[in-house]
């Protein structure tokens, strides 16, 4: 009787056991089965990314193409628009190199007075402008110093001299203007030209 206790009780357990294993295996089977589908869409997701990043980068590069074609297209544009404004001034000068020698020195001087003033106003009208240099204070987005000098007269980094003229085109800087600034006295400068004098009076 015993016996037949303990066997009943022992194959009860074996159910348990193979049914509590048959119940994580279908668990593992289902999280198995979630994972694999999570990670189909994420692949996809992947891809879909992938094709869009391929298509920004092909329609950037078509656009800087674009951008590099109609940037040609607006510098030849431009250059043709300014360089037909100065052939008359360029058939000008022909002309008054060529009569040089046939005209007299002050209608010669009034001729190129004249060309330089009709080449100004086409310029200015390209939105060229001189850069205002002398006398106002040191402006690096439009000044490039060359030289400085002692001048305790102004204030220091004013511009003394102009070298070279720079010019503006639309308020952009086209060429800096080469300039002199100025520098206060130092100490040294001071005791250098006060030598001259106690080396007299010794």
């Amino acid at each position: 009787m015993s016996n037949g206790a303990g066997k009943d009780t022992s194959s009860s357990e074996k159910v348990e056991v193979v049914q509590g294993t048959e119940v994580i295996f279908t668990e593992q089977q289902a999280m198995i089965q979630s994972l694999k589908q999570e990670l189909d869409v994420n692949k996809k997701k992947v891809n879909e990314l992938q094709d869009s990043v391929r298509r920004i980068a092909a329609d950037f590069d078509n656009y800087k193409k674009w951008a590099a074609k109609e940037r040609q297209n607006i510098e030849r544009t431009a250059a043709e628009s300014l360089i037909k404004k100065l052939l008359d001034i360029y058939e000008s000068l022909g002309k008054a190199v060529c009569a040089a020698d046939k005209t007299t020195g002050n209608e010669f001087v009034e001729g190129i007075k004249l060309i330089y003033k009709e080449l100004s106003r086409i310029l200015k009208s390209e939105g060229l402008e001189p850069i205002q240099s002398v006398g106002s204070p040191l402006d690096v987005y439009k000044h490039e110093v060359l030289m400085q000098k002692v001048n305790d007269e102004v204030p220091e980094d004013t511009v003394l001299e102009e070298i070279q003229r720079g010019y503006l085109l639309n308020t952009l800087v086209l060429r800096h203007a080469k300039v002199v600034v100025s520098q206060k006295s130092t100490k040294e400068d001071i005791q250098n030209l006060e030598k001259p004098e106690e080396e007299k009076g010794g």
